[in-house]
């Protein structure tokens, strides 16, 4: 997906990218109070994981606001998340936690020189601990960079363009003598070369040491130690939100401007609708499932671009609070993205007292039941609020957790502990910063409305903070 836009002029269509969320109800509500002109259409991308009370107010939002205007809602997807995810035949996943299984280390307590009086290194680590805070071999010598290969010079040597041997002192000085800094050095850098050949002599030696196996060519042994149990962690990509709601969304966008629709035979399995995942074939399993590309169809189907000048405005519900995550990485050469919210710098503070207001009080938040984003009072949430859901996710979470191919265990929750397990009663830090400085002027403002202040104060007038300007968004 080209992230050019040369889309100029009146938009052909005005699309609204529909979450059922806080945000984008609330544009809804805007259009049918006037307060935003109507949309050619709106576009609701279904993970096929959302909360069950997403789904209703999406169902009210097209019963009560867009049916009554004439506003058409396209539900469209790209499968459902969570049995992609789980589907050895399928490459889906989610930015989950992972963490190795428990593994036992040595923890170097105290170092000592190499008992071996002859070791080239050690010497060299004495004429680095002789000499003062500035000297340049303090940065050149130390755990991490004395540790050269006697057949490979090592890393440090590579941007000299040397021979792969040990460097003597003449060839360290011919290197030196040619040096000269040039625009991408920085203030304070030094002649690598002339350091090494000046340790080298400090050192008597005549050339870099040859490779010792007792320190591993660092001059150093391990005198006293411990052994600890440590697991490493990390975190899966993110890229469910381009696969499920983005590529769906923009599919849709090219039919309504004119893209055509072309099916080929799927290549990848050659029609069959069948075949071994190539992920699978490597690890030598030959179990034949459901062609991931065709999904089984036996035939891929792909809307191509509309014709040329054609573009979409696409409404997208960013809140002020969210000004962070604006971008025109997702604008395309026929879709141009535009957040009405910002328009009228509605944060979501304001959004959900715009909702109460009107009845909506009930409008979620629109994210996947298993999201690894949740933070704890949303997990807690669920736990206590909606225990079929509760139930729902600690099952995924548990047959989430081993992946084929994969060394590291999967989780839902950031401890990296099964989700019933995990502690989610603790409040994160997050959870205490209660608004933004932003909705507490806002709050001051409707609490002066209540005690009769003559300027009174709207959702969409209120003027808190800075005007957001902004241009596109991803």
């Amino acid at each position: 997906m080209s992230s050019e836009t040369t889309s100029t002029g009146t938009p052909t269509l005005k699309v609204m990218s529909f979450g059922a969320g806080v945000q984008s109800v609330t544009q809804a509500l805007l259009i049918q109070e006037g307060k935003l002109e109507k949309p050619d259409a709106a576009i609701f991308s279904d993970t096929g994981w959302e909360p069950a009370a997403v789904y209703a107010v999406l169902d009210r939002v097209e019963r009560e606001i867009f049916q009554p205007l004439g506003i058409p809602l396209y539900r469209v997807n790209n499968g459902v998340i969570q049995d992609d995810v789980l589907n050895p035949d399928k490459m889906r996943g989610i930015p989950g936690f992972t963490a190795s299984k428990p593994y036992e280390v040595e923890v170097v307590d105290r170092w000592g020189l190499c008992p071996d009086e002859t070791c080239g290194w050690r010497k060299l680590r004495q004429v680095k601990e002789a000499s003062d805070g500035n000297d340049e071999l303090l940065s050149l010598f130390d755990v991490s960079t004395m540790a050269f290969d006697a057949g490979d010079l090592g890393g440090l040597f590579d941007f000299f363009g040397m021979v792969p041997e040990r460097a003597t002192l003449a060839q360290l000085d011919a290197q030196a003598a040619y040096w000269e800094p040039n625009e991408d050095d920085e203030e304070g850098d030094v002649n690598d070369a002339l350091v090494v050949a000046t340790a080298l002599r400090r050192a008597g030696l005549r050339r870099v040491p040859e490779k010792h196996d007792a320190c591993r060519s660092r001059g150093l042994v391990a005198v006293a130690s411990h052994m600890e149990i440590r697991r490493d962690f990390g975190m899966l990509n993110r890229k469910c939100t381009q696969t499920y709601k983005l590529q769906p969304i923009l599919e849709q966008v090219r039919r309504m401007l004119g893209g055509k629709a072309e099916e080929t035979t799927c290549r990848f399995c050659a029609g069959t609708g069948q075949r071994v995942a190539p992920w699978r074939a490597k690890r030598g399993e030959n179990t034949i499932g459901t062609c991931s590309v065709c999904d089984g169809n036996r035939v891929i189907v792909r809307v191509g671009q509309p014709p040329a000048g054609a573009w979409a405005e696409q409404w997208i519900g960013f809140s002020t609070d969210e000004i962070g995550r604006v971008s025109t990485r997702g604008d395309t050469r026929y879709s141009r993205s535009r957040h009405p919210l910002l328009e009228l710098d509605m944060s979501r503070q304001q959004c959900i007292d715009y909702l109460e207001a009107r009845g909506w009080s009930d409008v979620a938040k629109s994210a996947c039941l298993g999201c690894p984003f949740k933070s704890n009072a949303e997990w807690r949430r669920m736990r206590d609020t909606d225990p079929k859901a509760w139930a729902e996710v600690v099952a995924f979470d548990k047959a989430y957790r081993d992946a084929p191919g994969m060394n590291h265990q999967r989780f839902l929750h950031a401890s990296c502990l099964p989700l019933d397990e995990a502690p989610i009663d603790t409040r994160q830090p997050r959870e205490w910063k209660t608004s933004t400085v932003q909705d507490q002027v806002y709050a001051a403002q409707l609490r002066r409305a209540e005690e009769g202040d003559p300027d009174g104060c709207s959702p969409y007038a209120c003027r808190s903070g800075e005007a957001v300007t902004i241009d596109d968004v991803a």
